[in-house]
């Protein structure tokens, strides 16, 4: 027998009244079977192709929060299109740090909103779409192979977000509670960002010497972590490993490449590597230092003077800058801040043009609008009838799922 999940009719093997229906979607394939008897059916459904939305904590937090009827219209959208299979909207571990900024009262709600406006789907975790994109990038630096940006679907979403999804899927919950950690971490980071401005707004340079300085910042970082890591080591310190940082372990996994080589040469490799073209392309290396260097220039020109404003202004500005720079590369779409959209689509950045992502912000509402509009057209009379056979209109849900059982 088998958990139904809708009953549709009489089982066509073992004859047993209203006891045949859907048991569940998996990837491109619709199952059914019956309660009493071990009749089961495989139906094929369509091949779907999805775009791929992110929405910003900014977005969500509006429509969270039901205040602005742009934003809970949009999200209600949205989650129809999802439901419609037609887009998916990822969540990310940024979505998770954000969140735990919230009130207590507030976070577990506000986060379950979250992972129910993206049914499920959760992007890759930043530091393993960076790793991917340097292990790469890597790679080919030691055979001198091309030094393009190049990045994979993979790298980001841990499975094909093109199979159906299922009726149900599962939570594993979120139990970390780094309120205070992260709150720390980002007053701290904006605080650091603030003292800098002055000499930004007085260093005579262009935008590209600029994202240049900011990617030897990055490589600068890995480095210093590392060095940490090693002191942790030779100090004798028992949770040197299990409490090394990302930037660190990624030192210690470009290492392991040619294992032959003499430990002193695989890191005099690492370091030209970090000093060549194929890290600085590294698409979320890139795209992080443009925005700060872009930053710069609006210094230079004398943005952004008052400090006090800066605080709240750029409150949010290193998880805005981490989730465009990570994910940006591999979405259809997203949804962030005006000033993120402004710095984004400028000329000496524009996203759009070199990665073909869609943006949106409050400045072009009525463009996503429009956007959704056309999504929302384009739906194939064939996925219209797989729907209809996935959610049966007037099918009867057994007494398992009624009381819940193995939701």
């Amino acid at each position: 027998m088998a958990l139904v999940s809708y009953i549709i009719g009489d089982c066509p093997s073992c004859g047993t009244p209203e006891s045949y229906g859907n048991v569940t979607v998996s990837g491109n394939t619709l199952s059914r079977g019956c309660l009493k008897c071990k009749h089961w059916d495989r139906i094929p459904l369509p091949e779907l192709k999805k775009k791929i939305i992110y929405l910003d904590q900014f977005f969500l937090s509006h429509a969270f929060r039901g205040q602005h009827k742009m934003f809970v219209e949009a999200q209600q959208r949205i989650t129809g299109l999802a439901l419609a299979q037609q887009v998916v909207a990822p969540y990310s571990n940024l979505h998770e740090d954000e969140s735990q900024l919230w009130t207590e009262s507030q976070r577990a709600p506000l986060l379950k909103f979250i992972k129910q406006t993206s049914l499920g789907h959760k992007f890759s975790y930043e530091y393993e779409v960076k790793n991917r994109q340097i292990h790469r990038a890597f790679r080919s630096f030691l055979v001198n192979g091309p030094n393009t940006d190049t990045v994979e679907r993979a790298d980001a979403l841990r499975r094909d977000v093109n199979e159906w999804d299922n009726y149900v899927w599962i939570d594993v919950g979120n139990f970390s509670d780094e309120h205070d950690a992260l709150k720390m971490r980002k007053d701290r980071s904006v605080e650091a960002l603030l003292d800098v401005f002055d000499t930004w707004a007085s260093t005579n340079s262009t935008f590209e010497e600029d994202v240049q300085s900011e990617v030897r910042s990055y490589a600068k970082s890995y480095i210093e972590h590392y060095v940490d890591y090693v002191k942790s080591i030779a100090g004798g310190d028992p949770g040197a490993f299990l409490n090394a940082n990302e930037n660190s372990m990624m030192i210690e996994g470009l290492l392991r490449y040619d294992d032959k080589l003499p430990a002193p040469l695989r890191m005099q490799r690492i370091m030209a590597f970090f000093q060549s073209d194929y890290f600085a392309n590294v698409p979320e290396v890139r795209i992080g230092s443009e925005f700060f260097a872009l930053l710069r220039q609006r210094l230079r020109q004398g943005e952004f003077i008052n400090k006090e404003k800066n605080r709240s202004r750029f409150s949010g500005l290193f998880y805005d800058v981490r989730f465009i720079s990570t994910y940006a590369p591999y979405c259809d779409a997203m949804v962030m801040d005006n000033l993120m959209y402004q710095w984004a689509t400028d000329p000496l950045i524009d996203l759009p043009k070199r990665l073909g992502v869609r943006l949106f912000s409050r400045r072009n509402w009525n463009e996503f609008l429009t956007y959704l509009d056309e999504l929302e057209a384009d739906r194939s009379p064939g996925i219209d009838d797989a729907l209809k056979m996935i959610r049966p209109v007037g099918a009867r849900t057994p007494e398992w799922v009624r009381r819940g059982i193995g939701r």
